[in-house]
């Protein structure tokens, strides 16, 4: 559809705070530990990037920048935001300028405060879509809403649920099309939800807006097709890595990747260090933890002293290698 560019969202990733870890494993140490090892690539392509300017390599510059994988923290940034809050003295309007748009803890956390009403514009009609989108702007009209929709359509894609992702996709174009509307006009996106919808009553209208909703659900099928091919690729070489002899006490790619880690970023939920933890375990220990296996867990208990266990499963605990849940 003329006048919308979607080709950013050929690069977009799931979120990391998706359950992709164990489920035994402490979610916030897993997500730590992903956010870190993103942070770092990214630090690695940032460095790559000034040398190939500093040697006057701009197209090369460009072309990396153009690679860079896009996720809920790079996804986008505003050069000027306005925030609407709604209190019993009527509606307040601030500004931020310069800002980053996301930051990974305020997405979990807007996704948090808002799933109902994110689920109900989800299966909302148009007409129904068009009094959500005014009554509920403050949320909805967030980059935050925006970008839920893409990623969440692209995890759905990713699971099979063709159907839902379809109806995502079209839910999430009628905001970032709004978005996109409201750019050349400087005007906030929430100001412009009333003249999109006039602009669509039309059925040539509708047909151009469902043009852009499928062009982007094309691009979408085919980098869930490539992420997919991505994912085959590192349980290829995760299983041949397995297949190798182990050294003794070899730590396992978690603790592997806190080593990385500042002590104070790899903390656990009780505050202990997770490497100092594993290391400091019977190998016993170390083997259930490796493995994840709960029947595991179970038989070093019976066969340990009782006391010992305990003493040893609550500093696992409170290193965040494994969660009671």
């Amino acid at each position: 559809m003329p006048g919308f560019n979607y080709s950013k969202w050929d690069r977009i990733e799931l979120s990391d705070d998706e359950e992709t870890h164990h489920p035994n494993l402490d979610k916030n140490l897993n997500i730590r530990v992903n956010r870190i090892t993103r942070d770092r690539k990214e630090e690695e392509i940032d460095t790559e990037k000034e040398k190939l300017t500093a040697a006057g390599k701009h197209d090369q510059a460009e072309k990396l920048e153009n690679k860079r994988p896009l996720h809920v923290d790079n996804i986008c940034h505003v050069a000027e935001e306005r925030t609407i809050i709604q209190s019993s003295s009527g509606r307040k309007d601030t500004f931020k300028k310069g800002e980053e748009s996301f930051k990974v803890d305020d997405y979990s956390l807007f996704k948090q405060d808002n799933q109902s009403l994110l689920d109900s514009f989800e299966k909302a009609d148009w007409e129904e879509s068009r009094n959500l989108l005014i009554n509920h702007g403050d949320v909805l009209m967030e980059e935050y809403a925006n970008s839920y929709y893409m990623l969440t359509a692209l995890e759905e894609e990713m699971k099979g649920h063709r159907k839902k992702m379809e109806k995502l996709c079209k839910q999430g174009q009628i905001i970032s099309q709004i978005f996109q509307l409201a750019e050349p006009m400087k005007r906030p996106p929430r100001d412009l939800v009333p003249r999109f919808f006039e602009r669509f009553e039309g059925d040539a209208s509708k047909a151009a807006f469902q043009e852009g909703v499928d062009h982007f659900k094309n691009q979408l099928i085919q980098r869930a097709i490539v992420k997919k091919q991505e994912e085959a690729k590192e349980e290829a070489e995760a299983a041949e890595e397995e297949q190798q002899p182990e050294e003794d006490a070899q730590p396992v790619s978690l603790v592997e990747a806190m080593y990385t880690m500042t002590p104070e970023e790899r903390k656990g939920p009780g505050g202990l260090d997770p490497v100092e933890v594993f290391e400091s375990l019977p190998e016993t220990l170390q083997q259930c933890f490796k493995s994840g296996d709960v029947d595991m867990l179970k038989q070093v208990a019976s066969s340990m002293d009782p006391a010992e266990f305990d003493n040893h499963f609550k500093r696992i605990v409170d290193a965040g290698l494994w969660s009671k849940g």
